[in-house]
Protein backbone atom coordinates (compact mmCIF):
# COMPACT_ATOMS: atom_id res chain seq x y z
CA UNK A 1 0.00 0.00 0.00
CA UNK A 2 0.79 3.86 -0.56
CA UNK A 3 0.45 6.92 1.74
CA UNK A 4 -1.83 8.00 -0.83
CA UNK A 5 -5.58 9.07 0.56
CA UNK A 6 -8.03 6.09 -0.28
CA UNK A 7 -11.54 5.95 0.09
CA UNK A 8 -13.89 3.18 1.28
CA UNK A 9 -15.77 2.19 -1.73
CA UNK A 10 -18.52 -0.40 -1.78
CA UNK A 11 -18.47 -2.36 -4.71
CA UNK A 12 -21.91 -3.55 -4.86
CA UNK A 13 -25.40 -1.37 -4.37
CA UNK A 14 -28.84 -1.28 -5.62
CA UNK A 15 -31.78 0.75 -5.25
CA UNK A 16 -35.14 0.66 -5.67
CA UNK A 17 -35.48 2.55 -8.62
CA UNK A 18 -34.61 0.16 -10.56
CA UNK A 19 -33.57 -3.51 -8.81
CA UNK A 20 -37.92 -4.09 -7.34
CA UNK A 21 -35.88 -6.96 -4.76
CA UNK A 22 -34.40 -3.51 -3.51
CA UNK A 23 -36.21 -1.95 -0.28
CA UNK A 24 -34.47 2.02 -0.52
CA UNK A 25 -34.49 4.47 -2.55
CA UNK A 26 -31.60 5.91 -3.43
CA UNK A 27 -31.23 8.44 -1.39
CA UNK A 28 -32.23 6.40 1.69
CA UNK A 29 -29.28 3.99 -0.04
CA UNK A 30 -27.00 6.60 0.29
CA UNK A 31 -27.77 8.25 3.91
CA UNK A 32 -27.25 4.45 4.87
CA UNK A 33 -23.80 3.92 3.17
CA UNK A 34 -22.50 7.79 4.61
CA UNK A 35 -24.41 6.53 8.53
CA UNK A 36 -21.40 3.71 8.50
CA UNK A 37 -18.53 5.57 7.31
CA UNK A 38 -18.88 4.20 3.50
CA UNK A 39 -17.26 7.00 1.10
CA UNK A 40 -18.90 5.69 -2.07
CA UNK A 41 -20.55 3.13 -4.13
CA UNK A 42 -20.81 1.50 -7.21
CA UNK A 43 -24.40 1.46 -8.19
CA UNK A 44 -24.77 -2.09 -9.66
CA UNK A 45 -28.62 -2.49 -10.12
CA UNK A 46 -29.60 -5.80 -11.59
CA UNK A 47 -30.02 -6.01 -15.85
CA UNK A 48 -32.64 -8.79 -16.33
CA UNK A 49 -34.60 -10.72 -18.78
CA UNK A 50 -37.06 -11.01 -15.77
CA UNK A 51 -37.63 -7.49 -15.64
CA UNK A 52 -38.85 -7.11 -19.43
CA UNK A 53 -40.62 -10.25 -19.56
CA UNK A 54 -42.82 -9.78 -16.16
CA UNK A 55 -42.77 -6.14 -14.97
CA UNK A 56 -45.32 -3.65 -17.30
CA UNK A 57 -43.06 -0.71 -16.45
CA UNK A 58 -40.49 -2.36 -19.14
CA UNK A 59 -42.52 -3.06 -22.20
CA UNK A 60 -39.08 -3.60 -23.93
CA UNK A 61 -35.49 -3.40 -23.50
CA UNK A 62 -35.11 -0.54 -24.92
CA UNK A 63 -37.10 1.26 -22.34
CA UNK A 64 -35.39 -0.90 -19.79
CA UNK A 65 -31.84 0.53 -20.93
CA UNK A 66 -32.66 4.29 -20.28
CA UNK A 67 -34.60 3.84 -17.39
CA UNK A 68 -31.43 2.37 -16.09
CA UNK A 69 -29.20 5.12 -17.12
CA UNK A 70 -31.52 7.62 -15.33
CA UNK A 71 -31.58 6.02 -11.96
CA UNK A 72 -27.55 5.81 -12.19
CA UNK A 73 -27.39 9.54 -13.37
CA UNK A 74 -30.43 10.46 -10.39
CA UNK A 75 -28.52 8.05 -8.03
CA UNK A 76 -25.12 10.09 -8.75
CA UNK A 77 -26.97 13.52 -8.01
CA UNK A 78 -28.52 12.16 -5.01
CA UNK A 79 -24.67 11.32 -3.60
CA UNK A 80 -22.96 14.64 -4.77
CA UNK A 81 -25.55 16.13 -2.40
CA UNK A 82 -24.54 13.75 0.46
CA UNK A 83 -20.60 14.00 -0.45
CA UNK A 84 -20.47 10.15 -1.91
CA UNK A 85 -19.24 8.85 -4.62
CA UNK A 86 -21.40 6.95 -7.12
CA UNK A 87 -19.80 4.64 -10.08
CA UNK A 88 -21.82 3.40 -12.61
CA UNK A 89 -22.05 -0.58 -12.68
CA UNK A 90 -24.31 -3.47 -14.00
CA UNK A 91 -25.08 -6.55 -12.35
CA UNK A 92 -25.88 -9.15 -15.18
CA UNK A 93 -28.55 -11.91 -14.31
CA UNK A 94 -27.02 -14.67 -16.71
CA UNK A 95 -29.42 -16.88 -18.27
CA UNK A 96 -27.05 -19.67 -19.48
CA UNK A 97 -25.50 -20.05 -16.19
CA UNK A 98 -28.15 -20.45 -13.18
CA UNK A 99 -27.91 -18.25 -10.30
CA UNK A 100 -25.13 -16.64 -11.79
CA UNK A 101 -24.91 -12.85 -11.84
CA UNK A 102 -21.55 -10.94 -13.41
CA UNK A 103 -20.66 -7.49 -12.12
CA UNK A 104 -19.48 -4.87 -15.22
CA UNK A 105 -17.23 -2.49 -14.32
CA UNK A 106 -15.34 0.57 -16.26
CA UNK A 107 -18.23 1.16 -19.09
CA UNK A 108 -21.36 3.45 -19.29
CA UNK A 109 -24.31 4.29 -21.41
CA UNK A 110 -22.91 3.59 -24.49
CA UNK A 111 -21.87 0.10 -23.75
CA UNK A 112 -25.37 -0.46 -22.12
CA UNK A 113 -27.43 0.83 -25.41
CA UNK A 114 -24.71 -1.40 -27.60
CA UNK A 115 -25.10 -4.82 -25.34
CA UNK A 116 -28.80 -4.05 -24.78
CA UNK A 117 -29.49 -8.09 -24.44
CA UNK A 118 -26.16 -9.13 -22.54
CA UNK A 119 -28.00 -11.44 -19.90
CA UNK A 120 -28.04 -14.03 -23.15
CA UNK A 121 -24.29 -13.44 -23.71
CA UNK A 122 -21.85 -16.31 -22.54
CA UNK A 123 -19.50 -15.92 -20.31
CA UNK A 124 -16.71 -15.16 -22.57
CA UNK A 125 -19.35 -13.37 -24.66
CA UNK A 126 -19.95 -11.15 -22.40
CA UNK A 127 -15.96 -10.46 -21.19
CA UNK A 128 -14.74 -10.01 -24.66
CA UNK A 129 -17.42 -7.36 -25.05
CA UNK A 130 -16.45 -5.50 -21.67
CA UNK A 131 -12.87 -5.63 -22.32
CA UNK A 132 -13.69 -4.16 -25.93
CA UNK A 133 -15.36 -1.69 -23.93
CA UNK A 134 -12.41 -0.97 -21.44
CA UNK A 135 -14.24 -2.86 -18.51
CA UNK A 136 -13.80 -5.33 -16.23
CA UNK A 137 -15.76 -8.64 -15.23
CA UNK A 138 -16.32 -9.72 -11.87
CA UNK A 139 -18.60 -12.76 -10.58
CA UNK A 140 -21.15 -11.80 -8.32
CA UNK A 141 -21.16 -13.09 -4.54
CA UNK A 142 -19.90 -16.83 -5.99
CA UNK A 143 -20.71 -19.56 -3.25
CA UNK A 144 -23.49 -18.07 -1.42
CA UNK A 145 -25.90 -20.20 -0.39
CA UNK A 146 -24.33 -23.19 -2.07
CA UNK A 147 -26.15 -22.18 -5.21
CA UNK A 148 -23.33 -20.26 -7.38
CA UNK A 149 -20.33 -21.85 -9.22
CA UNK A 150 -17.34 -19.97 -9.87
CA UNK A 151 -17.24 -19.64 -13.27
CA UNK A 152 -14.31 -20.14 -16.24
CA UNK A 153 -10.79 -17.74 -14.47
CA UNK A 154 -10.33 -17.50 -17.89
CA UNK A 155 -13.00 -14.95 -18.77
CA UNK A 156 -13.28 -13.17 -15.48
CA UNK A 157 -10.97 -10.34 -14.38
CA UNK A 158 -11.98 -10.79 -10.42
CA UNK A 159 -14.38 -12.54 -7.73
CA UNK A 160 -16.47 -10.74 -5.50
CA UNK A 161 -16.03 -11.00 -1.37
CA UNK A 162 -19.66 -10.14 -0.75
CA UNK A 163 -20.35 -9.10 2.94
CA UNK A 164 -24.22 -9.39 2.82
CA UNK A 165 -24.86 -10.35 6.21
CA UNK A 166 -27.30 -12.78 5.80
CA UNK A 167 -25.85 -14.99 3.11
CA UNK A 168 -23.50 -17.67 4.76
CA UNK A 169 -20.32 -15.77 5.16
CA UNK A 170 -17.99 -14.06 3.20
CA UNK A 171 -15.93 -17.16 1.59
CA UNK A 172 -12.67 -15.50 1.86
CA UNK A 173 -10.29 -18.56 2.36
CA UNK A 174 -11.81 -20.07 -0.28
CA UNK A 175 -12.44 -17.41 -2.76
CA UNK A 176 -8.51 -15.71 -2.23
CA UNK A 177 -7.06 -19.29 -2.84
CA UNK A 178 -8.95 -19.29 -6.26
CA UNK A 179 -7.97 -15.73 -7.08
CA UNK A 180 -4.49 -16.78 -6.31
CA UNK A 181 -4.50 -19.90 -8.60
CA UNK A 182 -5.62 -17.84 -11.65
CA UNK A 183 -4.16 -14.16 -11.05
CA UNK A 184 -7.33 -12.28 -10.68
CA UNK A 185 -8.00 -9.73 -8.25
CA UNK A 186 -10.96 -9.84 -5.35
CA UNK A 187 -13.34 -6.80 -4.88
CA UNK A 188 -15.58 -6.62 -2.01
CA UNK A 189 -19.39 -5.21 -1.71
CA UNK A 190 -22.41 -5.47 0.39
CA UNK A 191 -24.92 -6.18 -2.38
CA UNK A 192 -27.16 -3.75 -0.46
CA UNK A 193 -30.63 -3.80 -0.51
CA UNK A 194 -32.28 -2.16 2.71
CA UNK A 195 -34.42 -5.40 3.65
CA UNK A 196 -30.97 -6.24 6.25
CA UNK A 197 -29.00 -3.76 8.51
CA UNK A 198 -26.22 -1.96 6.28
CA UNK A 199 -23.03 -3.90 6.57
CA UNK A 200 -19.42 -2.04 6.79
CA UNK A 201 -17.65 -3.25 3.73
CA UNK A 202 -15.98 -2.24 0.52
CA UNK A 203 -12.68 -1.72 -0.92
CA UNK A 204 -10.24 1.04 0.25
CA UNK A 205 -9.18 2.72 -3.76
CA UNK A 206 -6.73 5.96 -3.66
CA UNK A 207 -9.27 9.19 -3.20
CA UNK A 208 -7.67 10.00 -6.78
CA UNK A 209 -10.25 8.08 -8.79
CA UNK A 210 -12.87 9.96 -10.04
CA UNK A 211 -15.47 7.65 -11.75
CA UNK A 212 -16.09 4.03 -13.18
CA UNK A 213 -13.18 4.08 -15.91
CA UNK A 214 -10.68 5.09 -13.39
CA UNK A 215 -12.31 2.19 -10.80
CA UNK A 216 -11.58 -0.29 -13.86
CA UNK A 217 -8.12 0.65 -14.38
CA UNK A 218 -7.01 0.60 -10.72
CA UNK A 219 -8.30 -3.21 -10.64
CA UNK A 220 -6.29 -4.15 -13.90
CA UNK A 221 -3.19 -2.69 -12.62
CA UNK A 222 -2.97 -2.81 -9.38
CA UNK A 223 -1.24 -5.54 -7.33
CA UNK A 224 -2.51 -5.95 -4.01
CA UNK A 225 -6.02 -4.50 -3.01
CA UNK A 226 -7.10 -3.14 0.41
CA UNK A 227 -10.75 -4.67 1.35
CA UNK A 228 -13.12 -4.75 4.06
CA UNK A 229 -15.90 -7.51 5.21
CA UNK A 230 -18.37 -8.08 7.69
CA UNK A 231 -19.63 -11.83 7.82
CA UNK A 232 -23.08 -11.34 9.94
CA UNK A 233 -25.48 -9.03 11.62
CA UNK A 234 -23.21 -9.42 14.74
CA UNK A 235 -20.44 -10.00 13.96
CA UNK A 236 -17.53 -7.25 13.64
CA UNK A 237 -16.21 -5.94 9.97
CA UNK A 238 -12.49 -6.62 9.11
CA UNK A 239 -9.90 -6.08 7.04
CA UNK A 240 -7.75 -8.23 4.48
CA UNK A 241 -5.17 -7.20 2.09
CA UNK A 242 -4.80 -9.61 -0.88
CA UNK A 243 -1.83 -9.65 -3.41
CA UNK A 244 -2.26 -10.90 -6.80
CA UNK A 245 -0.83 -14.27 -7.36
CA UNK A 246 0.23 -14.49 -3.59
CA UNK A 247 -2.89 -14.29 -1.58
Amino acid sequence: MTDEKTVLIDCHAHTSGISTCCKKTSEEVIIAAKNVGIDGLILTNHYSIFYVNNLAIYPDVETMARCYMEEYRYTKEIGERYGIKVFFGIEVSMELYEYVHLLVYGVGEDFLKKHMDMYFYTQEELYRAVHEAGGVLVQAHPLRKGKNVLLDPAFLDGVEISSHIYYDGTHYEELSEFAKENGIILTSGGDYHGDTPRSFCGMYIPSSIENEKQFAEYLCTTDSVHLRMQESKQSESYEKIFTRNKG
